[in-house]
C-alpha cells in the first residue's frame, strides 16, 4: 500500500515538472531533397513495465491525484470488540428424586449459543456502537417440596423450598452514527 501511494504522489509531481513528449530527431536521419528536409522520426523502444506501470497510473488519475472512479469505491469495516456468546436455547429444569428422601435440583442449563458482536464497528459511512446495558432474568424458583419430621422421624408436614432458576438474557443497546 505505501509503495503504491509514494508511486502515486511522485508520478503526480512528475506529471507537473516533466517535458511534453516530443520525438527527437537526430542529425544522421535527415535526408535532403531538394529544398525541403524530410525528417524520419526515431522509432521509440516498447516501455518497460515500470513505464507501462506509471502510464497506466497516468490515465487513472487527475492532475492532482484523484482517482477517476466508474463506480462506489469499496467501503472498508473495522471491528474493534468482543463477540459475546448468547444462549438462545435451554434444557428444561430436572428434578431427581435421591434415596433418602430428598430431591437434587439441576437448574434450566443452556444448550445452544449464538455470538453478537458489542464494540464499535466502523464503516466509510459512519459508525455502530453496542454494548450491554443489563440483563432480563426468564426463569422462575424451582418450587420443591420437602417432608418436615417430628424427634420420633415421623412426617408431619411438608415444607416448600425455592430453588434459583436464573436464565438470563442479555439486553443490547446500539447506537448508529452516519
Amino acid at each position: 500500500m505505501l509503495r503504491w501511494f509514494l508511486l502515486v504522489f511522485y508520478s503526480s509531481l512528475a506529471v507537473g515538472f516533466s517535458a511534453p513528449d516530443v520525438d527527437s530527431v537526430q542529425p544522421s536521419q535527415q535526408a535532403t531533397k531538394g529544398n525541403a528536409t524530410a525528417v524520419s522520426p526515431t522509432p521509440k523502444p516498447p516501455p518497460t513495465a515500470d513505464e507501462e506501470e506509471e502510464q497506466e497510473i497516468r490515465r487513472n488519475h487527475h492532475f492532482l491525484g484523484e482517482p477517476v472512479r466508474a463506480s462506489a469505491p469499496a467501503q472498508t469495516k473495522m471491528f474493534i470488540g468482543q463477540e459475546v456468546p448468547v444462549a438462545t436455547q435451554y434444557a428444561a429444569p430436572r428434578i431427581t428424586p435421591q434415596a433418602d428422601g430428598g430431591y437434587f435440583v439441576q437448574p434450566a442449563t443452556p444448550r445452544t449459543f449464538e455470538t453478537r458482536r458489542t464494540g464499535i464497528t466502523i464503516n466509510g459511512a459512519g459508525f455502530e456502537e453496542t454494548e450491554i446495558e443489563g440483563f432480563i432474568d426468564y426463569g422462575s424458583p424451582i418450587r420443591t417440596a420437602v417432608p418436615i419430621y417430628n424427634d420420633k422421624g415421623e412426617i408431619i408436614g411438608t415444607a416448600i423450598q425455592e430453588h434459583p432458576n436464573p436464565i438470563l438474557q442479555p439486553v443490547f443497546r446500539t447506537i448508529r452514527k452516519e
